[in-house]
């Protein structure tokens, strides 16, 4: 009995409007080589190139690139990913691939030790079978947070970063990125701790001073948590971590472009104070994000949902119902930057952010085959996951 060898999937894009590296708008061609991307060009593809692949899709000047990261989102499709089922991830999964995300870090809120154990189990099982975005890892936020700085997370959750507690967590090898109060002394130590690892630590719903910022920074913080939301603001005396944010190079910055959490004029500011390849678009999505409006109950807590926005019953903001192209073509709108110099903010810069920037992120032959396909709205109309178309847009 013979063996029969899958032959590797390899696609042909052609007349694609094509956004390779250092932001360069290319109309020409694209061809993925199984996982990876294996070439790309102006104009026609050479008659060589067409032999190599066993599909061509011509896409008629339509956008192509790098998928969307996101490295903050709670849920999305009536899914929390901290009471995520296996079937429940993949839901989610599929959701975000219709949206343009080739990647994604399940992030958690504030909740018990045993329910963030949990998402992690859970995550194991998913990372590697995903039938849309690929689950790249956790994004622990809190419980090491600012109980001053809480948001719409519960305060009876929040606690200091305990060694018994947290140490399984980075030693599985799941967890990319950490948000923490940095001024609170008892989690000084687990800022080393991830940098040991080669986890980034970043500054989320803290109260930190400027000057506990600086320290922060020293000790190894480089990200900043939904920058704007959920920390001291900034003051002409007392600069706080938006001043710091704004000013130290070192730092890159989570925007949540939903048009409620940040004012385009912040979100312009931010754009011109920091060098661009340091803000990251984010969606900070929870469960209700493309469900109808209403009130959801998660771990507990009841959640207003509107097409625009998610608050608790009493008002308070609670993660976004954004979505990565949305968030996308509303800092396009709110910049008048074109696309080319925009989308790194999307993918090539989170990418950085948490260390995968060398295989994910970027057009460059070698580089994974997580595409996305844009019409001239801006639209998605295709996502490539490794190399395996997992969303086409119907109609």
């Amino acid at each position: 009995m013979k063996m029969q060898i899958m032959k590797e999937n390899r696609i042909l894009f052609t007349d694609a409007r094509v956004i390779a590296s250092e932001g360069v708008l290319t109309r020409g061609w694209l061809l993925t080589n199984g996982r990876s991307i294996a070439a790309h060009g102006k104009g026609e593809p050479p008659q060589d190139i067409r032999t190599k692949a066993n599909q061509e899709i011509r896409v008629e000047g339509h956008y192509l690139l790098p998928g969307f990261i996101d490295l903050h989102t709670h849920g999305a499709a009536g899914v929390d990913l901290m009471t995520a089922t296996v079937d429940d991830f993949q839901r989610v999964s599929s959701f975000f691939a219709s949206h343009g995300v080739t990647g994604f870090l399940a992030t958690t809120w504030s909740a018990s030790a045993d329910v963030i154990r949990q998402t992690l189990e859970t995550a194991q099982e998913v990372m590697g079978r995903e039938e849309g975005a690929a689950l790249l890892g956790i994004h622990l936020e809190g419980p090491f947070i600012n109980p001053m700085r809480a948001g719409a997370q519960s305060p009876q959750q929040i606690r200091p970063a305990r060694p018994d507690e947290v140490l399984p967590y980075l030693d599985s090898g799941l967890v990319k990125l950490v948000s923490l109060a940095p001024e609170i002394e008892e989690n000084q130590w687990l800022i080393h701790a991830c940098v040991e690892r080669g986890i980034v630590v970043s500054a989320g719903h803290s109260d930190a001073t400027y000057a506990d910022m600086r320290k922060a920074v020293s000790a190894g913080v480089r990200h900043i948590t939904h920058c704007f939301n959920g920390m001291r603001a900034f003051n002409q005396r007392e600069p706080g971590v938006v001043g710091a944010a704004l000013e130290l190079d070192d730092l890159s910055c989570e925007l949540i472009a939903d048009k409620v959490h940040v004012h385009p004029a912040a979100m312009r500011l931010l754009l011109r104070v920091k060098p661009q390849n340091k803000v990251v678009l984010v969606t900070d999505s929870i469960a209700g994000t493309g469900m109808p409006e209403g009130i959801f109950s998660i771990q507990g807590r009841k959640f207003r949902f509107t097409r625009n926005e998610v608050r608790l019953l009493d008002g308070t903001l609670a993660g976004s119902v954004l979505t990565m192209d949305a968030a996308l073509r509303n800092l396009i709108e709110i910049s008048a930057k074109p696309l080319e110099q925009i989308c790194a903010c999307a993918s090539t810069n989170p990418a950085r952010v948490i260390g995968i920037d060398r295989h994910m992120g970027s057009i460059n032959a070698g580089m994974d085959a997580d595409l996305v396909l844009l019409n001239d709205d801006l639209q998605v109309q295709m996502t490539i996951v490794r190399g395996e178309m997992v969303y086409k847009r119907v109609g």
